[in-house]
């Protein structure tokens, strides 16, 4: 039979890529262990190391110790520096960033902080492209080698435009296209991703969510948001939106005037936000906590930290007000948790500060609604979730991508 010119040019890339993973995953390794994993023969796996050192994605790393006579056998290793890649964070007060090898280990990180209050315009966006410039400068390391620019952000993105759906924070951006924009200042393949998404891939990844195949991540802060994992995979929704959890309706809404069901939505109902109105409100029409002892007397200085300090003081205005929290939130998972049959919920955001006298009473509250026991717990990659997140998806990009078609 005539052999296909296209067939043996799969065939190599195919194996290229199988020696690759492999010498990534369990490196360092020989060439005999390679052939004998893969199932490959010994002139094969040499022809195509070769061309791999060649490239520098591999490199040889010194010869493993052998009891008995003979030539010791060189290893290799896969080599994280070939390239490098980015992951931006740009939610909350402060939009972090961090540059990593292809291991996926942070070499270099940085942040820029931006009150709430406030919104984020192209200007500012501009001052963290040049932070990320520089911190690829602060390591040595050339434009060149920049593989992937990951960021994740709040609002709805159209994939196919670049250009915001819904970004209520993001002051100008309806006309920017940020994946346009990311491409042509840091010349480098650009992946924009809702940052929720982001936080429950790097949880499932690197974190708390490592080993389970269907998992909700929500972070509770001055907004609440989400992230699913469904089956093992991000799902995302027909229009990119699944996790907008900051519009789930709760309570009952006044139907007779639409203008005011925003009230009813989560993020004004059970977020840091609402708990933090309403106990500023309570306050100065005379409620009692200690709140105002760490404050001083000032309810402008009335913030979360101060409720964190008193909740674990044992205030009893401050455990009512968590125990309302825990109740609003727990009947909003449960109903999640039936919807989706969900193995695991991951809890994070500022939230977490309130620790266990928040965490185990919501488990006790869905669990008991509900058929069937979820794990809820907090997050175990906290604030840098986003960023592993982003390293991940980056990195799969990477090696999709990473020999010449």
């Amino acid at each position: 039979m005539k052999k296909v010119a296209g067939n043996q040019k799969l065939i190599r890339s195919t194996n290229l890529n199988l020696i690759i993973d492999l010498v990534r995953r369990q490196g360092p390794i020989s060439r005999a262990d390679v052939a004998k994993i893969l199932k490959l023969s010994a002139p094969s796996v040499s022809s195509n190391i070769e061309q791999l050192l060649a490239m520098e994605i591999l490199e040889e790393v010194g010869t493993r110790d052998i009891v008995s006579s003979g030539r010791p056998p060189i290893l290799l290793r896969f080599n994280r520096h070939y390239g490098y890649i980015i992951a931006i964070d740009l939610a909350g007060d402060r939009i972090r960033m961090a540059v990593g090898d292809l291991m996926g280990e942070i070499i270099a990180q940085d942040e820029v902080s931006f009150s709430l209050k406030s919104n984020i315009t192209a200007d500012d966006f501009y001052s963290v492209m040049n932070k990320m410039k520089e911190l690829l400068g602060s390591k040595h390391i050339s434009q060149e080698k920049l593989k992937v620019v990951c960021v994740g952000t709040p609002g709805i993105i159209n994939k196919e435009t670049g250009y915001f759906k819904a970004a209520p924070r993001f002051k100008e951006w309806d006309t920017i296209n940020i994946h346009q924009l990311m491409k042509q200042e840091m010349d480098a393949d650009v992946m924009v991703i809702n940052d929720m998404n982001l936080n429950v891939i790097g949880e499932n990844r690197y974190g708390a969510g490592k080993g389970f195949k269907n998992l909700l991540g929500i972070n509770i802060d001055f907004g609440i948001g989400a992230g699913l994992i469904i089956d093992g995979r991000l799902y995302e929704g027909s229009r990119l939106a699944a996790g907008e959890v900051g519009y789930w309706v709760c309570g009952s809404p006044n139907f007779d005037e639409p203008g005011q069901l925003k009230n009813n939505y989560l993020d004004y109902y059970s977020s840091l936000y609402a708990l933090m109105n309403t106990v500023k409100r309570d306050l100065s029409n005379g409620a009692e906590s200690k709140i105002t002892d760490y404050c001083k007397g000032n309810l402008e200085m009335v913030d979360f930290e101060a409720f964190c300090k008193a909740t674990a003081d044992g205030d009893p205005y401050c455990m009512q007000k968590t125990k309302e929290l825990v109740q609003s939130l727990a009947i909003v998972l449960a109903n999640m948790s039936v919807l989706l049959d969900l193995e695991l919920i991951i809890v994070g955001g500022d939230i977490v500060k309130l620790g266990y006298k928040f965490i185990q009473p919501l488990r006790e509250l869905v669990n008991g609604m509900v058929p069937l026991t979820t794990t809820i717990v907090f997050s175990e990659l906290g604030e840098r979730s986003g960023i592993y997140g982003g390293f991940a998806v980056a990195l799969d990009r990477v090696m999709q991508e990473i020999l010449p078609q």
